[in-house]
């Protein structure tokens, strides 16, 4: 590098490629730098409204329960926007995208078209399926792992109070203002003994489900890895997390979290030094416990969940019983339901609420569950072949996260289960799984990303001294 002369101002380039001469600073990057916060900050905007979306409909602006369901249509249209000025939205990587919205797009027209449907029906079907799934890649293209953090810092902040209003509402009475629901006299769904299944903030029961394992996943990945929280923050989430388990009575949220604990046991024997990782987990799992049961709440909606539990068990069968209608059976409907659908379908956004109270019935329309929901709708060729670009995205992101736990990232292995499941099996029709759904996705995304690209990450390679020792990636 070449020395200055003694005396002589340096020149504004010398400092500051590609600047102004006149004003020395880098004005096209913090154009850049500001087109990119601006991004950033409508995500953000997204997810609070996914968390806090159910305190408008049913606390604040109750009347207006039905337009705000789409409060979050108009914040994805803005990213976007925001994302196609700062180079994030194009062809090159949104082309799968691109034909599969041209597919549905073509098919919502022929069903018109042929009278199957009609236009605001087909256009609310086309808004479910193709509006928020863009979503993922932008997340996955925008976020760092400055951002991703921070999520898990509001998570972990977030589940202590929320516990507390699950608490509230599960000992209030059904007829309460805390167990409000999102119309005029609805009430959230009935448990047993009295109690419901405390919503949270949330709209129902779902969102606050969706939420205990997304937190659940940060929690175990900051037992796994040095991250930047307070020494108290996780120890609380986690006594929180354990106490809403039984008060959510939610059996989806066990096998949830059962699948999760198998992928933290897996990353840890993947690599020999993240044992004590694990061992972490499970010394800070005894103590969370043995100070939660010291509480009565605890022990009241564990033998809520025992009641349900039996209940269902009487109802559907055993656990593998359970695990074949929940997991293969929603494949088998779908399958059973391309055999006698027509070939164009029943029409999109059917089994939606909104074509519900558009024909004035509250019956399900086009199904119980996803595939099947989808094939009636879409028609067998559609239908499958919209279903099967989800289960492949689904695949994409669980080898992206397989890689990057191999390159010491292990939140997006922890995400799967929490994520998967969603993209694979849920609807689609309802805003709050479709908000985690792509959400989750795109978080899962971005941070295996920053495994990718992150020049500080190192994979743990098993040497034949027996230790674990560390080796940059080539």
């Amino acid at each position: 590098m070449r020395n200055l002369e003694r005396g002589a101002a340096p020149a504004a380039a010398t400092l500051w490629p590609n600047t102004s001469p006149l004003e020395g600073r880098p004005k096209r990057a913090s154009a850049s730098v500001r087109k990119l916060s601006r991004l950033k900050r409508w995500i953000w905007i997204y997810f609070w409204l996914l968390i806090f979306e159910g305190v408008l409909r049913k606390w604040i602006f109750p009347g207006l329960s039905g337009p705000l369901l789409l409060v979050r249509d108009p914040v994805a249209l803005v990213i976007y926007y925001q994302a196609y000025r700062c180079g994030k939205f194009s062809m090159r990587t949104m082309w799968p995208f691109a034909l599969l919205s041209a597919a549905m797009v073509l098919l919502a027209c022929l069903q018109v078209t042929a009278g199957i449907n009609t236009i605001a029906v087909a256009l609310y079907g086309l808004r479910s399926y193709l509006l928020h799934l863009p979503l993922i890649f932008v997340i996955a293209g925008t976020w760092e792992q400055e951002e991703i953090d921070k999520l898990g810092r509001w998570l972990l902040l977030l589940s202590l109070p929320l516990m507390l209003l699950v608490l509230a509402q599960f000992n209030a009475s059904k007829s309460s203002w805390l167990n409000a629901g999102t119309g005029e006299n609805s009430f959230q769904i009935d448990a047993v003994g009295g109690h419901i299944r405390p919503a949270g903030p949330f709209s129902y029961g779902i969102g606050m489900q969706c939420f205990v394992v997304l937190t659940t996943a940060f929690v175990l990945d900051a037992q796994m890895r040095r991250r930047k929280y307070p020494s108290w923050l996780v120890p609380s989430a986690l006594f929180a997390v354990i106490g809403m388990v039984p008060l959510l009575g939610s059996r989806g949220v066990l096998f949830s979290l059962g699948i999760m604990a198998v992928f933290t046991v897996l990353s840890g024997l993947s690599h020999g030094a993240r044992l004590v990782g694990v061992t972490k987990i499970v010394l800070l799992l005894l103590l969370a416990g043995v100070v939660v049961i010291q509480f009565p709440f605890f022990h009241s909606g564990l033998s809520v969940l025992q009641v349900r539990w039996r209940q269902a068990s009487d109802n559907e069968g055993k656990i593998q019983q359970v695990l074949n209608k929940r997991v293969v059976g929603i494949f088998q409907s779908g399958g059973e339901a391309a055999m006698v659908v027509p070939l164009l379908g029943k029409g999109l956004g059917l089994g939606s609420n909104f074509a519900s109270s558009a024909i004035g019935t509250r019956a399900f329309l086009a199904g119980e569950n996803e595939w099947e929901r989808v094939v009636i709708e879409c028609g067998p060729v559609f239908g499958l072949l919209f279903m099967f670009a989800r289960v492949g995205l689904a695949g994409y992101v669980v080898l992206r996260a397989y890689r990057a736990m191999r390159r010491n990232q292990v939140l997006p292995w922890l995400l799967v289960p929490a994520v998967v499941p969603l993209m694979v099996i849920t609807i689609m029709e309802q805003p709050t799984f479709l908000g985690f759904m792509v959400f989750g996705a795109g978080l899962c995304l971005a941070a295996a990303r920053t495994a990718e690209r992150h020049p500080g990450y190192r994979t743990y390679v098993l040497r034949p001294a027996s230790w674990p020792t560390l080796e940059r990636e080539p």
